[in-house]
């Protein structure tokens, strides 16, 4: 066998390792038991051997393209994607969900803020000293191992992965086509489920495509909503509406955790619902939340969208509240005393029919309790935009999104209080007495007006751990105002964010001929009507 021969031979054993390898690698990227229920693995379709071939297969020819060296290529497109594999179930760890493909949208965000990914100087140091063995082995396989290509092959290869992944983005309407069956699976599974049944590369490359496809439509990607809820004209008889996102509240009382919640227990009694929030996540993915109670457009609904709905906000936009409101006269306003850049928020915010965002700059450095800026803070602010709407005679809808109880917990976050879960009954009370304070405010200055508190997410708590196998956090809605009839204490029933936005539209709509009562009547009409904004 002459060299050309044995070239060849060695190029085929070596891909050919690569894709049997990476086969079983790229299905480990979620625990099949990690003490609770295990991910349920689905069939996989026969489309997800041959799109995760051909993936295994280009990082195999990216890797011989940059080396010139089979065996080198083999080993560098395995450990390539089990990095991805381990960062998955490290997210897993923490959050009950694999790596998603919106997720490689927030390496710049991780760089900016390392502490809310629990990258700490410790962890920050080992990845540089990993970095730094990593190029050490780079250059001494490349002394043991000959290459195996000219100059000339070698700049083809490289030419050719590089050319293939270019053309995904604009060929991603067409890849996705060709994948109904795994179109089908990303559409209609939890994350946990499909990354399992489909493998981890080939998620994030036919989520990506499916998501391309969905932008690429001749609409722009824009779902209107074609018959979005009219609403009173500055307000009708409710003069404010706010929505109050509690970042990661949560009743724990029922889990044993000893809560000081006098506000919670007092406005739970008068409230026109309350129970249980059905929310999309545990421990993060704050928007999430935050963009189903805004535009009533459920979880599941919003495609592809639903892993981060603020990549592209355009397509919820026609279904915000905030766009309803302010197209009727309301004065606008997003509160969220954090980086305006995270999550995009800078963009997403008047993209959903805001006009104004305030954001930690906001905020005095007093303002500060613990990392974060307060929710006393927060509330103090709330009053006074409460006060200036009222003095220009303006219906305001304010939507507030705190920070302060963010984790990571752990010493030395308060001052005097080591303990995490001592530590989060401190945030929650802080977050009761906001409660409180808007409360009071919307019944003295206000005739008529509705405000939502409701928790984001679970903590991630330690000791807690079982909070992520029931993540739904609690939520209350109220009538204030010195005019609202204060309604008796009715049982508690579980909703969605969804389910909460439709009743304050139904409310907003039927003003002071609401019977009072708190019942799912208005959810069924309203959700008709953005039925259509997201499935298309």
């Amino acid at each position: 066998m002459d060299g050309t021969s044995l070239a060849a031979a060695e190029l085929l054993a070596t891909l050919a390792v690569t894709l049997a390898a990476a086969g079983r690698l790229d299905r480990l990227a979620v625990p099949s038991c990690d003490g609770a229920e295990p991910a349920r693995r689905e069939p996989t379709p026969g489309e997800a051997h041959v799109l995760g071939a051909a993936i295994a297969g280009w990082l195999w020819m990216l890797w011989l393209g940059l080396s010139a060296r089979p065996l080198f290529a083999t080993v560098a497109a395995l450990v390539t994607l089990g990095v991805f594999v381990l960062i998955s179930r490290v997210k897993y760890a923490y959050l009950r969900e694999p790596l998603v493909f919106s997720d490689l949208g927030f390496l710049s965000t991780l760089i900016r803020h390392p502490a809310l990914f629990y990258i700490g100087l410790g962890t920050a140091a080992g990845l540089g000293v990993a970095v730094v063995l990593l190029a050490g082995v780079i250059v001494a396989w490349s002394r043991m191992e000959p290459r195996i290509l000219g100059e000339a092959a070698q700049a083809g290869v490289l030419a050719a992965a590089l050319l293939v992944a270019a053309a995904v983005p604009m060929l991603a309407g067409w890849i996705a086509g060709l994948l109904p069956a795994l179109s089908r699976q990303l559409l209609d599974m939890p994350a946990d489920r499909f990354v399992a049944t489909q493998g981890l590369a080939v998620s994030l490359v036919a989520g990506f495509a499916l998501w391309r496809r969905d932008g690429l439509r001749q609409d722009g990607g824009r779902q209107a909503v074609g018959a979005s809820a009219t609403l009173p004209r500055q307000g009708g008889d409710h003069r404010a509406v706010i929505v109050l996102q509690s970042e990661s509240f949560a009743d724990l009382r029922r889990s044993g955790v000893a809560l000081a919640l006098p506000h919670v227990d007092r406005l739970r009694r008068r409230a026109l619902a309350h129970g249980r929030l059905e929310v999309s996540c545990y421990g993060a993915y704050t928007h999430r939340s935050e963009v189903e109670m805004l535009t009533g457009v459920a979880f599941a609904r919003q495609r592809m969208d639903r892993f981060d709905p603020y990549l592209r906000p355009q397509r919820l936009a026609q279904a915000s509240l905030a766009h309803t409101l302010g197209a009727s006269g309301w004065r606008t306003l997003f509160l969220h005393p954090h980086d305006a850049r995270f999550f995009r928020r800078d963009r997403a915010i008047p993209c959903l029919g805001f006009a104004r965002f305030l954001d930690e700059k906001a905020f005095a450095p007093d303002d500060r309790f613990g990392p974060y800026v307060g929710d006393i803070a927060v509330g103090r602010r709330i009053v006074e935009e409460i006060e200036s709407a009222g003095a220009a005679g303006e219906a305001l809808f304010l939507m507030a999104v705190t920070m302060e109880a963010h984790d990571p917990y752990g010493a030395g976050r308060l001052a005097g209080i080591d303990d995490p879960v001592a530590q989060y009954a401190r945030h929650t009370a802080n977050a009761d007495a906001m409660l409180g304070a808007v409360a009071a405010a919307l019944d003295a200055l206000t005739e008529r007006s509705l405000l939502v508190f409701y928790g984001d997410h679970a903590p991630i708590l330690p000791g807690h751990e079982g909070l992520a196998d029931d993540r739904a956090t609690d939520y209350l809605v109220l009538e204030c105002g010195w005019a609202a009839a204060k309604a008796s204490e009715r049982p508690a029933s579980a909703r969605s964010p969804a389910a909460i936005n439709a009743l304050l539209r139904s409310r907003l709509a039927a003003g002071r001929h609401a019977d009072g009562g708190a019942g799912m009547e208005g959810e069924s009409a309203t959700t008709s009507m953005i039925r259509s904004t997201m499935e298309k």
